[in-house]
C-alpha cells in the first residue's frame, strides 16, 4: 500500500461516496430478495454491517482528504491500510450473503448472489484499481467463495459458471492492472505537463542571472499594486537601486566578476525585504523594489537599511576582495504618480540625484 500516488488516492475519495450509496442499493436488493427465506433478525445484522461500512467508508474518505491536503503521507498510508481492511470486511459479508442464500433459499437463488458478487467486483474496478494490491486482494476474497459454492453444487449448469469464473478471474486482474497502469501513467504526464508549464512561467517572469523578476513581469505586476494603491489610499512607495561603479568592476576584473557582484548584492538586498516586496532587476545593474503598503518614511528605513548592508558587506571574487556600494531613490504614490510609469520615472530621478550627490546614499 505504500508509494500510491496522491492522485489515485484522491480518486478513491472522490468516488467512494457514490460507491457506498450504490453498495446500500444493492444490499437493499438483497435484503428485498431473500426475505422470504432468510431469518429476519439475520438479514437485518447483515444490512446493519452494509450500513456501518458504508459510514465508516465515508469517515476514511473525509481523513484521506485531510492527510492529502496536509501533505501527510504516514496518515495517507494509515488510512489506506484501513481502506483495505475494509474492503476485507466487506467481502466478508458478501461471502456470508451467499453463505446463507446456499443455506436458506432454493436453487437457483446461489446464482442471483453469484451475479450480486460479480457485480459488486466489476463496478468496484474503476474505483478501487486506483489502489491496485487492495483491489486485487478484495477481487480475491469476493470471488473464491464463490468459486467453492459453484464446485460444491457440482451439476453442469453450476460446473459451467465455475469454468467461467476461473477464466474471469485472471481476465478481470489483468485488466484492473492495465486500468492502474495508464491512469498512473496519465497522472505522471501531466504531472510533467504541469511541471513543465510552471518552469516556462518561471522562467517568463525571472531574471535568469539573479533568480528575482525580471523587468517585464516587475511592471505588469507593479501597476496592479499602484491601483489598488490608489483605490484604497494605501501607501505604496518605489526603491531605485544602482551599485555604484559597477563598469570598472566589469572592465578591472571580467564579466564573470560583473556577474558575481550581480548576483551577491540581489542576495544581500533580499535579506533586508519582505515576501510581499517585488523586487526585479530592470538593467544591467539596476533594481527596483516596490514595498506595498509602506509610506516614504518607512521606504527610507528600508533602502537605509539596503545601502548599510551592501557598504558593510566585503564581497570576495576568487580571493580578491571587493568592496561595493550602491545608490537609493526613492519615491511614493500620490496623485501625480497615478502609474507605475510615472512611480518609476520620479524614483529614477530621485537615483540621480543620489550618484550626482556622491553615491553611496539615499535619496
Amino acid at each position: 500500500m505504500c508509494n500510491v500516488h496522491p492522485k489515485l488516492t484522491q480518486v478513491i475519495v472522490d468516488q467512494t461516496p457514490r460507491i457506498m450509496v450504490a453498495l446500500l442499493v444493492v444490499s437493499s436488493i438483497y435484503v428485498y430478495i431473500f426475505m422470504k427465506f432468510v431469518p429476519l433478525p439475520i438479514l437485518i445484522v447483515w444490512l446493519s454491517s452494509q450500513i456501518m461500512l458504508a459510514g465508516y467508508r465515508w469517515v476514511n474518505a473525509k481523513r484521506l482528504q485531510k492527510n492529502l491536503d496536509e501533505k501527510d503521507e504516514k496518515g495517507v498510508q494509515r488510512n489506506e491500510f484501513l481502506f483495505l481492511l475494509s474492503s476485507i470486511f466487506q467481502a466478508a459479508t458478501w461471502t456470508i450473503a451467499s453463505l446463507l442464500a446456499v443455506v436458506y433459499a432454493p436453487e437457483p437463488f446461489e446464482l442471483v448472489t453469484f451475479v450480486m458478487v460479480v457485480g459488486v467486483v466489476t463496478a468496484a474496478l474503476l474505483v478501487m484499481s486506483a489502489i491496485y494490491k487492495a483491489y486485487v486482494i478484495f477481487f480475491i476474497l469476493m470471488m473464491t467463495p464463490q468459486l467453492g459454492i459453484l464446485y460444491y453444487y457440482g451439476d453442469a449448469q453450476h460446473m459451467g459458471l465455475f469454468l467461467f469464473t476461473l477464466a474471469y478471474m485472471p481476465s478481470i486482474i489483468v485488466l484492473s492492472k492495465a486500468l492502474y497502469d495508464s491512469r498512473l501513467e496519465s497522472i505522471r504526464a501531466n504531472d510533467t505537463l504541469e511541471e513543465n508549464v510552471q518552469y516556462l512561467h518561471e522562467l517568463s517572469i525571472t531574471d535568469t542571472l539573479t533568480g528575482i523578476y525580471n523587468r517585464r513581469y516587475f511592471f505588469e505586476v507593479s501597476q496592479n499594486i499602484v491601483s489598488i494603491a490608489l483605490r484604497e489610499k494605501k501607501e505604496t512607495t518605489l526603491l531605485m537601486l544602482d551599485i555604484d561603479h559597477f563598469k570598472s568592476v566589469n572592465d578591472k576584473y571580467g564579466h564573470d566578476a560583473g556577474d558575481f557582484i550581480l548576483t551577491s548584492v540581489t542576495q544581500e538586498v533580499s535579506k533586508v525585504l519582505r515576501d510581499s516586496d517585488i523586487f526585479a532587476r530592470v538593467g544591467g545593474e539596476e533594481f527596483t523594489v516596490l514595498l506595498n503598503n509602506t509610506s516614504l518614511d518607512g521606504a527610507k528605513i528600508i533602502a537605509e537599511k539596503i545601502r548599510k548592508k551592501v557598504d558593510e558587506k566585503t564581497f570576495v571574487y576568487e580571493s580578491t576582495s571587493l568592496d561595493l556600494t550602491i545608490s537609493i531613490g526613492v519615491a511614493t504614490v500620490d496623485k501625480e504618480k497615478v502609474s507605475i510609469d510615472a512611480l518609476y520615472k520620479k524614483a529614477d530621478e530621485q537615483l540621480y540625484k543620489a550618484k550626482e550627490s556622491g553615491r553611496n546614499r539615499v535619496c
